[in-house]
Protein backbone atom coordinates (compact mmCIF):
# COMPACT_ATOMS: atom_id res chain seq x y z
CA UNK A 1 0.00 0.00 0.00
CA UNK A 2 3.09 2.63 1.06
CA UNK A 3 4.44 2.00 -2.75
CA UNK A 4 1.51 2.16 -4.53
CA UNK A 5 0.91 5.68 -2.59
CA UNK A 6 4.05 6.49 -3.52
CA UNK A 7 4.15 6.00 -7.10
CA UNK A 8 1.09 8.29 -6.96
CA UNK A 9 2.42 10.47 -5.72
CA UNK A 10 5.42 10.48 -8.24
CA UNK A 11 2.74 10.51 -11.38
CA UNK A 12 1.04 13.39 -9.57
CA UNK A 13 4.05 15.51 -9.16
CA UNK A 14 5.51 14.86 -12.62
CA UNK A 15 2.03 15.65 -14.33
CA UNK A 16 1.96 19.00 -12.24
CA UNK A 17 5.50 19.75 -13.19
CA UNK A 18 4.82 19.03 -16.76
CA UNK A 19 1.61 21.22 -17.43
CA UNK A 20 3.29 24.37 -17.80
CA UNK A 21 4.61 22.66 -20.86
CA UNK A 22 1.58 21.98 -21.70
CA UNK A 23 0.06 25.30 -21.59
CA UNK A 24 3.11 26.79 -23.13
CA UNK A 25 2.57 24.78 -26.59
CA UNK A 26 -1.18 26.49 -26.93
CA UNK A 27 -0.21 29.88 -26.98
CA UNK A 28 0.28 29.78 -30.20
CA UNK A 29 -0.84 32.64 -32.57
CA UNK A 30 -1.49 32.53 -35.82
CA UNK A 31 -2.71 35.07 -38.01
CA UNK A 32 -5.41 33.22 -40.54
CA UNK A 33 -8.12 34.34 -38.60
CA UNK A 34 -10.07 36.25 -40.77
CA UNK A 35 -9.24 33.48 -43.48
CA UNK A 36 -10.85 30.96 -41.78
CA UNK A 37 -13.77 33.03 -40.74
CA UNK A 38 -14.01 33.92 -44.69
CA UNK A 39 -13.78 30.65 -45.96
CA UNK A 40 -16.75 29.41 -43.14
CA UNK A 41 -18.58 32.34 -44.04
CA UNK A 42 -18.61 31.32 -48.03
CA UNK A 43 -19.36 27.75 -47.00
CA UNK A 44 -22.78 29.14 -44.76
CA UNK A 45 -23.82 31.53 -47.58
CA UNK A 46 -23.52 28.63 -50.12
CA UNK A 47 -25.64 26.45 -47.65
CA UNK A 48 -28.39 28.87 -47.42
CA UNK A 49 -28.40 29.73 -50.64
CA UNK A 50 -28.78 26.20 -52.12
CA UNK A 51 -31.46 25.66 -49.13
CA UNK A 52 -34.03 28.96 -50.76
CA UNK A 53 -35.74 26.51 -53.21
CA UNK A 54 -36.26 23.61 -50.58
CA UNK A 55 -38.20 26.59 -48.34
CA UNK A 56 -39.96 27.99 -51.14
CA UNK A 57 -40.84 24.73 -52.14
CA UNK A 58 -41.77 23.19 -48.66
CA UNK A 59 -44.31 26.89 -48.10
CA UNK A 60 -45.93 26.28 -51.54
CA UNK A 61 -46.45 22.85 -50.08
CA UNK A 62 -47.99 23.81 -46.79
CA UNK A 63 -50.46 26.33 -48.86
CA UNK A 64 -51.75 23.80 -51.16
CA UNK A 65 -52.37 21.15 -48.18
CA UNK A 66 -53.73 23.81 -45.95
CA UNK A 67 -55.41 26.53 -48.17
CA UNK A 68 -58.90 26.89 -49.72
CA UNK A 69 -60.87 24.23 -51.65
CA UNK A 70 -62.49 27.51 -53.72
CA UNK A 71 -59.06 28.64 -54.52
CA UNK A 72 -57.75 25.11 -55.06
CA UNK A 73 -60.50 23.79 -57.63
CA UNK A 74 -60.49 27.60 -59.21
CA UNK A 75 -56.87 27.37 -59.95
CA UNK A 76 -56.70 23.94 -61.06
CA UNK A 77 -59.94 24.66 -63.62
CA UNK A 78 -57.98 27.38 -65.20
CA UNK A 79 -55.52 24.75 -66.84
CA UNK A 80 -57.88 22.48 -68.11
Amino acid sequence: MKTAKRLMMAVTILLASSLPVLAEAGAREDSSNVLVWAFLGICGLIIFLQMVPILSMAYGLIKGIFGKKEELEAATSKYR
